[in-house]
């Protein structure tokens, strides 16, 4: 069976016409700016193999009526031939006016699928039925309501760090019988940040002493910050019983989770690995201080980002690593 595979897959004539058909429209076309709008002359229309189905058996029966001068059966053939033919143009008008408006995608790690969301408005007052989004196979689908917009959403696999571009894409459907389908390829110049792919199993988290000790964070914890006055939703268990009876008023201890020292992520710390593995560790390091709310710095060759924290900081400290070297 696999060898059957092997064989149909190397003798498959489909996949050069395919890659011959899309350099030539991009030969023509290129990279089209956003927002871009699918007019007739980007829409092509083929039968789909249950289109192609259907016209062998519409054959067939003219055959049989023809041979056996059935007319009643030649009248059903001339009937269903034009009901097929007529959804060429269904299948055009959903498809004609449709327009890409943005293309974005949040950074994601390495091995984890990009997800590129496409926001296609519908700009007339008639509907638009089961457009989808597909580099080969269908990935989404949606109507889309007149005069609105919705999201589409393209997976698309990561291999490396860096930026990585959307492939070439197609936006389809095969209204109303799915007898045939409209498409149009775009040739997008959307990007994708990959962050390197974080170690399974990083070393401790460094704290060289040299960075600034950090003010504790109130709320849950285990040390006692204070006593305030009770608000409503506060826990019973918090209340201070005594000092609420010595002030006739109702006080609730605040706790608070002592911060640690701000430790400093430093490439010269990981001198006995590569260049990736580096890169990989330093970008659990940089989860693992975001998740403990730790202040922490990032030291590449040529680069320096000074200690903070929050979500920012983790965002730009993961860019950099994600773009080191390239």
């Amino acid at each position: 069976m696999t060898a059957l595979a092997h064989l149909g897959a190397r003798f498959n004539v489909t996949r050069p016409l395919r890659r011959w058909l899309m350099d030539r429209v991009k030969t023509r076309r290129g990279n089209a700016p956003l927002p871009f709008e699918f007019e007739y002359r980007h829409i092509y229309v083929m039968p789909t193999a249950f289109g192609t189905a259907f016209g062998i058996m519409l054959i067939l029966m003219a055959l049989g009526g023809l041979n056996f001068n059935n007319n009643m059966a030649l009248l059903l053939v001339f009937v269903l031939g034009m009901i097929a033919q007529l959804t060429t143009l269904l299948a055009y008008r959903n498809h004609a006016g449709l327009r890409l408006d943005a293309i974005s995608a949040e950074p994601v790690f390495c091995g984890e699928p990009a997800h590129f969301s496409l926001f296609l408005s519908n700009p007339e007052q008639r509907p638009r039925f089961a457009i989808q989004a597909a580099f080969s196979a269908a990935q989404d689908c949606r109507d889309i309501a007149p005069n609105s917009t919705a999201g589409l959403t393209l997976h698309q696999r990561t291999r490396r760090r860096g930026w990585a571009e959307l492939k070439p894409f197609k936006i389809e459907n095969r209204y109303p019988l799915g007898l045939f389908r409209a498409w149009s390829w775009y040739f997008p110049a959307a990007k994708c940040l990959v962050y390197p792919e974080p170690a399974n199993d990083p070393p401790p988290l460094p704290v060289t002493g040299a960075g600034h000790t950090g003010r504790a964070v109130k709320g849950d914890g285990e040390q006692l910050h204070g006593l305030r006055e009770y608000r409503l939703g506060d826990s019973l268990k918090r209340v201070a019983w005594r000092t609420s009876a010595r002030h006739d008023a109702l006080y609730t201890r605040e706790m608070e989770t002592p911060r640690q020292e701000a430790c400093e992520l430093n490439w010269d710390l990981l001198s006995g690995f590569d260049t990736e593995k580096r890169l990989s560790i330093l970008t659990s390091w940089v989860l693992l201080a975001e998740r403990h709310q730790l202040s922490f710095s990032l030291e590449l060759p040529g680069k320096q980002l000074p200690a903070d924290r929050g979500a920012d900081h983790s965002a730009a400290c993961l860019e950099a690593l994600a773009l080191y070297g390239l």
